[in-house]
């Protein structure tokens, strides 16, 4: 390659990073994700551009240099889509679909073969998307969620026993335990970091924790 690419060139390329870029971007945003259509089309088009410039204006230029860089600054704009909250962690999926876009701009920039690559990397992260989610649904009998619980008890050493039993018993698995004194005199406090499967809510697990003689108050994060 000579280094020159041509007005029309360049155009063919951003339209085709928008409209790849834009499929994946739709169908986040179908599901109401942080990063919709416009993000993912802005990422798949800035990545293009970013490789047109190192191969059209650097002489001896080496794009798996600008691929890295790339792939490192999507690390950024990633971990801003990653939330989390009570019940676990959202959007490691969104943030895999943009660092997959990404790529598919940096093929699109490539140009020749990379248009291949790019439209087959882009059908492939769609049924990714799509398909694996139905697949999910139906597949995966038992949705995890992680919850944390403080207790307020008389002795520790006489409640966790029962306590450990009772965890297991509402299929849970207790990830972390910290027991520390309470701020009232006399009583202990139990911070638990606990796993819950789709059958086990926070309400039934309180239920079942207050009927544990020697258990005061329980608290959810």
């Amino acid at each position: 390659m000579d280094g020159f690419v041509t007005l029309s060139e360049i155009l063919t390329k951003l339209a085709v990073a928008v409209i790849l870029g834009g499929i994946i971007g739709w169908e986040r945003e179908t599901h109401d994700r942080p990063a919709g259509l416009r993000t993912h089309v802005l990422v798949c088009v800035g990545s293009a551009v970013y490789m047109i410039l190192s191969m059209s204006f650097t002489a001896n230029a080496d794009p798996s240099r600008i691929a890295s860089q790339v792939a490192t600054g999507m690390g950024f704009l990633g971990a801003g889509t990653i939330i989390r909250h009570r019940s676990g962690v959202r959007g490691l999926t969104t943030a895999a679909s943009l660092w997959a876009v990404a790529a598919i701009g940096l093929c699109v920039g490539r140009g020749g073969q990379g248009y291949m690559i790019a439209v087959s990397t882009t059908a492939f992260v769609f049924v990714a998307l799509r398909g694996l989610s139905w697949v999910e649904k139906r597949m995966v009998t038992k949705k995890r969620q992680y919850r944390q619980a403080t207790l307020r008890v008389r002795s520790a050493k006489e409640v966790m026993p029962h306590l450990q039993s009772l965890v297991s018993e509402h299929d849970a698995l207790m990830k972390s335990l910290d027991i520390g004194e309470s701020a009232e005199n006399g009583t202990q406090q139990i911070r638990l970091a606990l796993r819950l499967s789709s059958d086990t809510t926070a309400n039934r697990l309180t239920l079942a924790m207050t009927s544990l003689e020697g258990i005061l108050s329980i608290e959810w994060d």
